[in-house]
């Protein structure tokens, strides 16, 4: 409990340094951040709104610079480029329908421009393992959630995400994130670490996510790449014992859900071999993936824009298809781009995409860089394994996360050594 009351402190009360009541602000925001996807994640698009809009305004009226280095404007363009596409895409491809809407659902992809000179106003190493420390609380919190709703709700795990998908990802990433504060001196925040990891794949596991199952193996090799390089204050012989209990408690507890969603697509891949035109999960992704692809083929450079998106995946579809593919996107991140705006939407994606790791990338050299360069491949393996097979971008979650975590990256120094959110 006495950690936990210092932890208060560090998060709510600022000091008695120059600007210490922003930096009071931007801990509090990235904690809360860090803490609430998998329990409300409409909350991190508020946070990111509100952030967006005070810092417009605090550039407007003088109160911030635009302190943004090559490196950061390099970043910073980069991600308003996908935004700048699909607007225009928007606007070349009538019919029109709800263009305000669409314009709205990117803005987030605006926001390093606006709250990377405010994540700026705190001392160098202060916010990144806060977020990180956040992120392992906010795990453990969402697995009990949803341990509660596969108890006694559901049978697939939403969290507070209202989407077994979506919770599936925030699980993962979120999880991967908490794992990296093993690396701290401080015992009690290693346990957070341990027990957020393995709360995250806990998530991972109820929500019966598969795509977010095949993200797990590409982490652990992350893992191995950062620790190799830095050592953590936990003994091997005491991280093997408890990542096998752990592991051993998370088969026990989701076996019924993994054996379930194996059935599934056991079940999915029979179906195919009919020919009696029922309608699963695989086959779905299928018709719309050929769909897809002949509608990008018939209109390669400028796409369709977003509002058309499904009207022309549809149209390359048989008739008897057509009614029981009731869905908003093509469950795949890049042909959703190329749906929406051509070869140019999906350059524009991969290159957004790549944004955390050209952020982490062309830091100075030092352990700054390497923390940065994790969390980066982290955030983008993430997205992309996940994307290719589900959602990506263009709904109210994972866009502000991807935003947010990249102005995050960006912020320290490459010679910044990581430091315990609570030093003593």
């Amino acid at each position: 409990m006495k950690y936990f009351k210092q932890l208060m402190i560090e998060a709510l009360y600022p000091g008695t340094e120059a600007g210490s009541a922003l930096d009071r602000n931007n801990r509090i925001t990235v904690f809360a951040f860090a803490i609430l996807p998998g329990l409300s994640p409409n909350f991190n698009s508020f946070i990111l709104l509100a952030s967006m809009l005070w810092g417009a305004y605090s550039l407007a009226t003088g109160r911030l610079a635009l302190n943004l280095s090559r490196s950061d404007r390099l970043v910073a363009i980069s991600m308003s480029i996908y935004p700048l596409v699909m607007i225009a895409s928007i606007f070349i491809n009538p019919p029109y329908s709800g263009e305000l809407d669409w314009i709205f659902r990117l803005l987030p992809f605006f926001s390093v421009w606006l709250i990377l000179p405010r994540m700026r106003q705190s001392p160098d190493g202060r916010l990144v393992p806060l977020f990180i420390l956040g992120a392992g609380i906010g795990m453990i919190a969402t697995f009990l959630l949803s341990l509660l709703q596969i108890a006694f709700l559901m049978d697939r795990a939403e969290g507070g995400a209202t989407n077994a998908a979506l919770l599936g990802v925030i699980g993962v990433l979120f999880g991967g994130i908490a794992l990296l504060n093993v690396q701290s001196p401080r015992s009690v925040e290693q346990r957070i670490a341990i027990l957020g990891y393995a709360a995250g794949l806990g998530c991972v596991l109820l929500s019966g996510t598969r795509s977010a199952w095949l993200v797990i193996p590409v982490h652990i090799v992350i893992f191995f790449w950062y620790f190799r390089k830095h050592s953590f204050h936990l003994s091997l012989r005491s991280l093997a014992i408890t990542g096998s209990l752990l592991l051993a408690g998370l088969i026990t507890l989701g076996s019924g859900q993994i054996l379930d969603r194996i059935e599934a697509l056991q079940g999915d891949l029979t179906t195919l071999e009919r020919s009696d035109g029922e309608i699963t999960s695989l086959s779905a992704r299928f018709a719309l993936y050929k769909g897809a692809l002949s509608a990008i083929s018939k209109d390669p450079l400028t796409g369709y824009g977003p509002q058309n998106r499904m009207a022309s995946v549809l149209a390359e579809l048989p008739d008897n298809i057509r009614p029981q593919l009731s869905f908003t996107h093509v469950h795949n991140g890049f042909l959703t781009a190329g749906i929406d705006a051509g070869v140019f939407g999906i350059a524009a994606l991969s290159l957004m995409l790549l944004t955390p790791v050209i952020g982490a990338w062309r830091k100075e050299p030092g352990p700054g860089r390497d923390l940065a360069i994790a969390l980066a491949l982290l955030l983008f393996s993430s997205y992309v394994i996940t994307g290719s097979f589900g959602i990506m971008f263009n709904q109210k979650a994972l866009d502000p996360i991807f935003a947010y975590m990249v102005a995050l990256i960006c912020t320290d120094r490459g010679s910044i050594r990581f430091a315990p959110v609570v030093s003593n």
